[in-house]
Protein backbone atom coordinates (compact mmCIF):
# COMPACT_ATOMS: atom_id res chain seq x y z
CA UNK A 1 0.00 0.00 0.00
CA UNK A 2 0.95 3.06 -0.60
CA UNK A 3 0.52 4.42 3.06
CA UNK A 4 2.97 1.33 3.90
CA UNK A 5 1.94 -2.27 5.34
CA UNK A 6 -2.12 -2.89 5.87
CA UNK A 7 -2.33 -3.38 9.55
CA UNK A 8 -5.84 -5.10 9.02
CA UNK A 9 -4.71 -7.42 6.75
CA UNK A 10 -1.46 -8.70 9.11
CA UNK A 11 -2.14 -12.34 8.92
CA UNK A 12 0.13 -14.69 11.26
CA UNK A 13 -0.21 -18.06 12.04
CA UNK A 14 0.78 -21.03 14.36
CA UNK A 15 2.77 -23.59 12.30
CA UNK A 16 1.24 -27.12 13.61
CA UNK A 17 4.48 -28.77 13.36
CA UNK A 18 7.67 -28.64 15.88
CA UNK A 19 10.11 -29.19 12.57
CA UNK A 20 11.61 -25.94 11.28
CA UNK A 21 10.27 -26.90 7.81
CA UNK A 22 9.00 -24.58 5.52
CA UNK A 23 5.40 -22.71 6.46
CA UNK A 24 5.32 -23.31 2.64
CA UNK A 25 4.24 -26.81 3.50
CA UNK A 26 0.94 -25.97 5.71
CA UNK A 27 -0.32 -23.32 3.50
CA UNK A 28 -2.87 -24.32 1.05
CA UNK A 29 -4.79 -22.34 -1.41
CA UNK A 30 -8.49 -22.68 0.53
CA UNK A 31 -6.88 -20.44 3.32
CA UNK A 32 -4.78 -17.71 1.33
CA UNK A 33 -8.06 -17.42 -1.10
CA UNK A 34 -10.03 -16.63 1.81
CA UNK A 35 -7.42 -14.12 3.31
CA UNK A 36 -7.06 -13.03 -0.28
CA UNK A 37 -10.93 -12.01 -0.34
CA UNK A 38 -10.13 -9.91 3.02
CA UNK A 39 -7.34 -8.08 1.22
CA UNK A 40 -8.98 -7.32 -2.03
CA UNK A 41 -11.95 -5.52 0.13
CA UNK A 42 -9.59 -3.21 1.99
CA UNK A 43 -6.78 -2.24 -0.86
CA UNK A 44 -7.56 0.95 -2.26
CA UNK A 45 -9.08 0.45 -5.90
CA UNK A 46 -7.12 -0.10 -8.94
CA UNK A 47 -3.97 -1.58 -7.01
CA UNK A 48 -1.40 -3.52 -8.20
CA UNK A 49 -0.68 -6.89 -6.26
CA UNK A 50 2.79 -8.52 -7.05
CA UNK A 51 2.60 -12.70 -6.90
CA UNK A 52 4.75 -15.43 -7.08
CA UNK A 53 4.10 -18.90 -8.55
CA UNK A 54 3.56 -19.91 -5.08
CA UNK A 55 1.27 -23.00 -5.77
CA UNK A 56 -1.40 -21.34 -3.50
CA UNK A 57 -1.14 -18.53 -5.10
CA UNK A 58 -1.36 -20.40 -8.99
CA UNK A 59 -4.97 -22.12 -8.93
CA UNK A 60 -5.98 -22.13 -12.57
CA UNK A 61 -9.79 -20.30 -12.90
CA UNK A 62 -10.55 -23.15 -15.15
CA UNK A 63 -9.07 -27.07 -14.80
CA UNK A 64 -7.62 -27.90 -18.17
CA UNK A 65 -7.56 -31.67 -19.29
CA UNK A 66 -4.33 -33.78 -18.36
CA UNK A 67 -4.37 -37.60 -18.81
CA UNK A 68 -5.91 -38.16 -15.28
CA UNK A 69 -9.17 -37.40 -16.73
CA UNK A 70 -11.52 -39.56 -17.60
CA UNK A 71 -11.97 -39.51 -21.69
CA UNK A 72 -16.04 -38.46 -20.93
CA UNK A 73 -14.61 -35.18 -19.12
CA UNK A 74 -11.92 -34.46 -21.63
CA UNK A 75 -14.73 -34.79 -24.74
CA UNK A 76 -17.15 -32.55 -22.22
CA UNK A 77 -14.35 -29.96 -22.16
CA UNK A 78 -14.13 -30.05 -25.40
CA UNK A 79 -17.05 -29.90 -26.44
CA UNK A 80 -17.32 -26.67 -24.03
CA UNK A 81 -14.36 -25.68 -26.21
CA UNK A 82 -16.54 -26.09 -29.39
CA UNK A 83 -13.34 -27.73 -30.56
CA UNK A 84 -14.10 -30.76 -33.13
CA UNK A 85 -13.39 -33.83 -32.37
CA UNK A 86 -14.49 -37.94 -33.11
CA UNK A 87 -15.88 -39.82 -30.45
CA UNK A 88 -13.67 -43.15 -31.64
CA UNK A 89 -10.68 -41.18 -30.63
CA UNK A 90 -8.39 -42.31 -28.14
CA UNK A 91 -7.80 -40.91 -24.58
CA UNK A 92 -4.32 -39.92 -25.53
CA UNK A 93 -5.21 -38.66 -29.32
CA UNK A 94 -8.21 -36.20 -27.17
CA UNK A 95 -5.43 -35.55 -25.32
CA UNK A 96 -3.34 -34.18 -28.07
CA UNK A 97 -6.56 -31.50 -29.13
CA UNK A 98 -6.09 -30.57 -25.52
CA UNK A 99 -2.41 -29.74 -25.89
CA UNK A 100 -2.56 -25.99 -27.89
CA UNK A 101 -4.76 -24.59 -25.27
CA UNK A 102 -2.70 -25.78 -22.46
CA UNK A 103 0.21 -23.41 -23.93
CA UNK A 104 -2.02 -20.52 -24.13
CA UNK A 105 -2.15 -17.60 -21.41
CA UNK A 106 -2.98 -19.39 -17.80
CA UNK A 107 -6.24 -17.55 -16.30
CA UNK A 108 -5.07 -18.18 -12.49
CA UNK A 109 -7.99 -17.57 -9.42
CA UNK A 110 -6.85 -15.09 -7.68
CA UNK A 111 -5.93 -12.70 -10.87
CA UNK A 112 -9.94 -13.08 -11.84
CA UNK A 113 -11.50 -12.10 -8.18
CA UNK A 114 -8.75 -9.08 -8.24
CA UNK A 115 -9.77 -8.12 -11.64
CA UNK A 116 -13.69 -8.40 -10.66
CA UNK A 117 -12.87 -5.94 -7.73
CA UNK A 118 -10.66 -3.44 -9.67
CA UNK A 119 -6.93 -4.80 -9.34
CA UNK A 120 -4.40 -6.08 -11.22
CA UNK A 121 -1.86 -9.01 -10.33
CA UNK A 122 1.38 -8.83 -11.47
CA UNK A 123 2.87 -12.13 -11.73
CA UNK A 124 6.42 -12.75 -11.01
CA UNK A 125 8.70 -15.08 -13.47
CA UNK A 126 9.32 -18.36 -11.78
CA UNK A 127 12.16 -18.86 -9.16
CA UNK A 128 12.28 -14.80 -8.89
CA UNK A 129 10.55 -14.53 -5.63
CA UNK A 130 13.20 -12.36 -4.31
CA UNK A 131 11.83 -9.21 -6.54
CA UNK A 132 8.45 -9.44 -4.31
CA UNK A 133 8.00 -6.34 -2.00
CA UNK A 134 7.08 -8.96 0.71
CA UNK A 135 10.54 -10.44 0.86
CA UNK A 136 11.75 -7.18 2.06
CA UNK A 137 9.07 -7.04 4.60
CA UNK A 138 9.58 -10.77 5.60
CA UNK A 139 13.76 -10.14 5.64
CA UNK A 140 13.02 -7.14 7.95
CA UNK A 141 10.49 -8.92 10.33
CA UNK A 142 12.72 -12.16 11.01
CA UNK A 143 15.86 -9.57 11.84
CA UNK A 144 14.09 -7.97 14.43
CA UNK A 145 12.36 -10.99 15.85
CA UNK A 146 16.04 -12.43 15.94
CA UNK A 147 17.59 -9.18 17.46
CA UNK A 148 14.90 -9.33 20.35
CA UNK A 149 13.88 -13.12 20.76
CA UNK A 150 15.07 -13.40 24.44
CA UNK A 151 13.33 -16.53 25.48
CA UNK A 152 12.73 -18.79 22.16
CA UNK A 153 9.41 -19.55 23.43
CA UNK A 154 6.60 -19.14 20.81
CA UNK A 155 4.53 -16.92 22.64
CA UNK A 156 7.11 -14.50 22.50
CA UNK A 157 8.31 -15.36 19.35
CA UNK A 158 4.78 -14.68 18.10
CA UNK A 159 4.45 -11.38 19.79
CA UNK A 160 7.93 -9.99 18.77
CA UNK A 161 6.20 -10.80 14.94
CA UNK A 162 2.82 -8.87 15.83
CA UNK A 163 5.26 -5.85 16.96
CA UNK A 164 7.66 -6.06 14.12
CA UNK A 165 4.79 -5.80 11.37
Amino acid sequence: AKDGFLQECKWVFRSKTSSSSDYHDEMNAESFRKWFKKLLCILEEGSIIVMDNAPYHSVLAEKIPNSSWRKEEIQNWLSRKNIQYCMKETKPELIMRVLPYKTQQKTYELDVLANEMGHTVVRLPPYHCQYNPIEMVWAQVKGEVARNNKTFKITDVEKLVHDAL
